[in-house]
């Protein structure tokens, strides 16, 4: 019996769906590492893509695929640490302190974070806020996922009578988020006052705002028992 050679033909082998995700995770953790790396080494403004195309193994049209500009690539390497420091920091929150000390140990994360890597961090966030329209999406979600996060540190504080029952929750959790990042690029820039630290010009920020947000004055105050 005689074989046609359509019917001997082999089909061509097929990269399985799960090795192809893992191809693909391998070359993402080997680009984000050659970045950091670059940049940490040369600086950001003197880093190619190129290089870390090179130095991840892969080609330039590749790289490009998952980072279009060193901005992008920029995001790539420090949001992921960015969301493990707030996981961190949400995990280890002293639970039973009152709201101010609750937020000021979630944000010295960030400045103790940063304060190790100065120059990126400026860049980093100059990314995070003024980011292009079209990878806008991962900056959003970034910044509302930890506003939203502060929100429910807000609505516990409600729960314990520390913050007003009428206090708009999401509004809340975006101004404490404003509120940090106003003073961490002071901070980053040296426009702070002379000789204060971020700490003092936060808690100086998070006590004003949480004055706004509480329950206001007791019946039983000052004046009231003047006039009794």
């Amino acid at each position: 019996m005689v074989t046609s050679r359509k019917s001997r033909a082999r089909p061509e082998p097929t990269e399985a769906p799960g090795l192809r995700e893992r191809n693909k995770q391998e070359k993402l953790e080997r680009i984000q590492q050659a970045a950091r790396e670059l940049f940490a080494k040369k600086g950001f403004a003197e880093t190619t893509t190129r290089e870390i195309a090179e130095r991840a193994g892969v080609g330039t049209g590749t790289l490009f695929l998952y980072a279009r500009t060193k901005e992008e690539l920029l995001m790539l390497v420090l949001s992921e640490r960015v969301e493990a420091v707030q996981e961190e920091r949400f995990r280890t929150l002293p639970r039973e302190a009152p709201l101010l000390k609750q937020l000021l140990h979630v944000f010295e994360g960030f400045f103790t974070f940063y304060a190790k890597e100065p120059k990126l961090a400026r860049m980093f966030i100059r990314e995070l806020l003024f980011l292009e329209p079209a990878p806008a999406g991962e900056r959003l979600q970034l910044e509302r996922t930890f506003a939203a996060r502060l929100a429910e540190l807000v609505a516990t504080a409600r729960e314990r009578g520390e913050v007003a029952p009428d206090v708009d929750l999401e509004t809340a959790g975006f101004n404490l988020f404003a509120l940090y990042i106003t003073t961490l690029m002071g901070w980053l820039s040296g426009a702070l006052g002379p000789g204060e630290s971020w700490r003092v010009a936060l808690e100086r920020a998070l006590a004003l705002q949480l004055r706004g947000f509480g329950p206001g004055e007791p019946p039983t105050s000052k004046s009231n028992r003047r006039k009794s």
